[in-house]
């Protein structure tokens, strides 16, 4: 059977979701469970591999299972063994031809600031702090500029990446009293594009950079390289497929 799992997780006191052999990460808790319930070594595959620190709501991993645990008891068994801050949202059957990562059609991240000069300690771990009130309308005026086919070379870690051009369908800015969101939808993102995008975007709101720079940066003239804005504020929030 070819099973897909969507998967929330906090992401604090992990090294990312890929697999690494001396660090704990989403895929090797995922992995060691999986293998205990299967009596042998089963590999996930996951849609996105998300950073250090970085959250997800709608992380999805699919995995070719043969085991004697029936799928319906499957997720039971699974949410037993993982730890409190890994939880399998949904297991359900696909068909052979699905794949977590080249079958996903849409994904979105979120990006939240906290605009306060007060710490929120229970909430710290799932937001990046800022001491003053960003300017939204700027930040939307940048983002404009965003959107769209480009290549996104200046806004990626991926220093090796030959192809560096994306899609950006969409960048979504909304304000909840003191907390503010943006969301990035795009078929799929560099590594670190959304970090930098939210880093650059902060920047124009707390007016160290005019809306207009947004336009200008692709043209590698301005001389300004995007900042990569804290793990702990992102979070993966859902996958279309």
């Amino acid at each position: 059977m070819n099973i897909k799992l969507t998967i929330a997780y906090d992401g604090t006191r992990y090294s990312g979701w890929q697999r690494l052999p001396d660090k704990p990460t989403i895929q090797g808790e995922i992995e060691k469970a999986l293998s205990k319930i299967s009596d042998k070594e089963i590999q996930i595959s996951g849609a996105s591999r998300t950073d250090a620190g970085v959250h997800a709501r709608g992380q999805v991993a699919n995995f070719n299972y043969t085991g004697k645990v029936p799928a319906d008891r499957l997720r039971i068994s699974l949410n037993t063994m993982l730890p409190e801050d890994i939880y399998i949202r949904e297991l359900e059957k696909v068909g052979k031809s699905f794949s977590a990562r080249f079958s996903a059609k849409m994904k979105t991240y979120r990006y939240t600031v906290r605009q306060s000069k007060e710490r929120d300690v229970f909430q710290n771990s799932y937001n990046s702090n800022c001491g003053h009130n960003l300017d939204v309308k700027l930040m939307r005026q940048a983002a404009k500029y965003l959107i769209g086919t480009k290549d996104f070379r200046v806004f990626s870690a991926d220093e090796e990446r030959v192809k560096t051009i994306r899609t950006l369908k969409s960048i979504k800015i909304t304000k909840n009293k003191d907390m503010l969101y943006l969301d990035f939808t795009a078929r799929s993102f560099l590594r670190r594009q959304v970090r930098m995008l939210s880093g650059f975007l902060i920047r124009i709101g707390g007016g160290r950079l005019e809306p207009k720079i947004a336009q200008e940066i692709f043209k590698g003239t301005t001389g300004i390289s995007p900042v990569v804005a804290p793990a702990k504020g992102l979070c993966l929030i859902n996958i279309k497929y």
